[in-house]
């Protein structure tokens, strides 16, 4: 009757330890189905900035694709992205190793599904910009916008470099105060191709856009929710400045 006892209280500790990630993976899984179909991948095609047409159409076509990021709708053919991701400005070793020279000014050529986006729209300080696209599906929804967040909330990213989906969990670490703008410190993995990546809450609110990776503390750095929203405001409201 003892060991039956035993073997039924060990049952009811072992289901009340499962249920909450039983729980976890079920909300991830509802905010994936949600989400997953607006997380969209970007071509990115880096040429020489130059202020001769010919020259600059012969870079871009003697390269081609040499990139990747994640972009989302926010909108009929409205996408988010971070700002870095168009703005054509990378490190020294990224021109080097995609064969330009150091000290060469570069501008992207930014494909989403076969057709060229155009920038309509940066808030660059707080690293986010916003693409015009066609062929994006009808009906798109406007994000829900994260109203509140609180540390070691549970968070789930949405990304797509390269065409494959990718999924990763997380939680807020804190916020994080850079050149003068205050961001988002995020425990998640991150890698080339998730910059532009939304980041969502457990209600499927859009907590930010990912915006970097600090490799020494393993933390992202994601643009606050409130800052995309008002991007995205202030081009509905004005969208022809």
């Amino acid at each position: 009757m003892e060991r039956k006892l035993c073997s039924l209280v060990l049952l009811a500790i072992l289901v009340s330890m499962l249920a909450p990630h039983c729980a976890a993976k079920d909300i991830a899984e509802k905010i994936l189905k949600q989400q997953e179909r607006y997380t969209l991948s970007l071509e990115l095609e880096f040429g020489r900035k130059d202020s001769n047409a010919l020259p600059r159409v012969f870079s871009f076509l003697s390269v081609g694709t040499n990139g990747y990021a994640t972009g989302f709708l926010v909108g009929d053919g409205l996408v988010m992205t971070a700002y870095h991701v168009v703005s054509g400005d990378i490190g020294e070793a990224k021109k080097i190793q995609l064969g330009f020279s150091p000290d060469e000014q570069l501008e992207v050529r930014i494909n989403v599904n076969g057709c060229q986006a155009t920038v309509i729209k940066v808030d660059q300080d707080a690293d986010l910009a916003l693409l015009r696209i066609c062929g994006s599906p009808k009906q798109t929804r406007t994000p829900a916008f994260q109203a509140s967040l609180s540390k070691d909330e549970q968070l789930l990213l949405i990304a797509r470099p390269h065409g494959d989906k990718m999924v990763r969990r997380g939680t807020l670490y804190g916020s994080y105060s850079w050149r003068g703008q205050q961001y988002w410190f995020v425990k998640i993995d991150g890698r080339d191709g998730y910059s532009g990546s939304p980041v969502y809450n457990q209600k499927a609110e859009l907590v930010g856009v990912f915006s970097g990776y600090d490799w020494s503390q393993k933390l992202a750095l994601v643009s606050p929710a409130a800052r995309a929203q008002k991007l995205l405001e202030d081009y509905v409201s004005n969208p022809n400045p």
